[in-house]
């Protein structure tokens, strides 16, 4: 009689594990838990699918956050500053500033209303603003109506802007990072003691024809994931492997 055969969980990437825990969560479901007289086992398992669930798709607040936004609001102002200071000089009496301003609208007028971007995408046109109005024609529009300083400071705060979302992005990834290895180490003794379990009442000849059924599916799981295991490692070695979540360990 077959037995639930071993699987390297630590060499599982975080979307493999879920869903093969996904898998054996709903096969355990399909046969029952009194069926496999695993009904202890199943609450566990129950409660560990949980919290590896809300570990992946965990989305914290950060100490960053509140930096973010007071730079993107500074941003945001400087911005406000320099589209109002160009439509005003429209109405310039000195000819030389009114063509000036209007170059410079033209400008303004391709990006548009950055500010209702979102974040990153505010972050990028600011850049590319930015850089137009450094160019050496459009220099000198801004040295006319004597905005330089204002755009040196709005590249200065998009930088900040930037360089706060990295850093905040990075918090969050190494924190998640963490809190999910925790919670799959804790999972794999769960699993292991259903596996354990169910391979037990084989041993003692108890198990039932679910029982032999659950453990058929659960192999070919297992197959299944050694199958994408062994392709994805020849990849690598080809070096063509691309970039994905990490597992617990290597």
């Amino acid at each position: 009689m077959d037995f639930i055969e071993t699987i390297p969980l630590t060499r599982l990437r975080n979307n493999d594990y879920f869903q093969f825990m996904a898998d054996v969560k709903g096969l355990v479901a399909q046969a029952t838990p009194t069926t496999l007289n695993v009904e202890e086992e199943s609450v566990a398992f129950d409660n560990s699918f949980t919290e590896l669930d809300e570990a992946i798709n965990v989305d914290q607040g950060s100490i960053f956050t509140e930096k973010v936004q007071d730079a993107d609001h500074k941003r945001d102002n400087t911005w406000t500053a320099l589209n109002e200071r160009v439509k005003a000089t429209l109405f310039s009496p000195i000819p030389e500033e009114v063509e000036a301003a209007k170059h410079l609208e033209r400008v303004f007028n391709l990006y548009g209303n950055i500010r209702s971007l979102s974040l990153k995408e505010q972050t990028a046109a600011a850049t590319n603003l930015n850089n137009d109005l450094k160019k050496l024609k459009m220099a000198v529009h801004c040295e006319t109506i004597g905005i330089t300083p204002w755009v040196l400071a709005h590249e200065t705060e998009n930088t900040a802007v930037n360089d706060l979302q990295n850093q905040r992005d990075s918090e969050k990834a190494n924190r998640n990072a963490a809190k999910v290895r925790e919670v799959r180490l804790a999972f794999d003794e769960v699993y292991n003691k259903l596996v354990n379990r169910i391979n037990a009442i084989v041993t003692m000849r108890m198990a039932t024809a679910e029982t032999e059924n659950f453990i058929l599916e659960v192999n070919q799981k297992i197959k299944n994931l050694e199958t994408q295991l062994a392709a994805r490692q020849a990849h690598a070695a080809s070096g063509e492997e691309e970039s994905s979540d990490t597992p617990t360990e290597e």
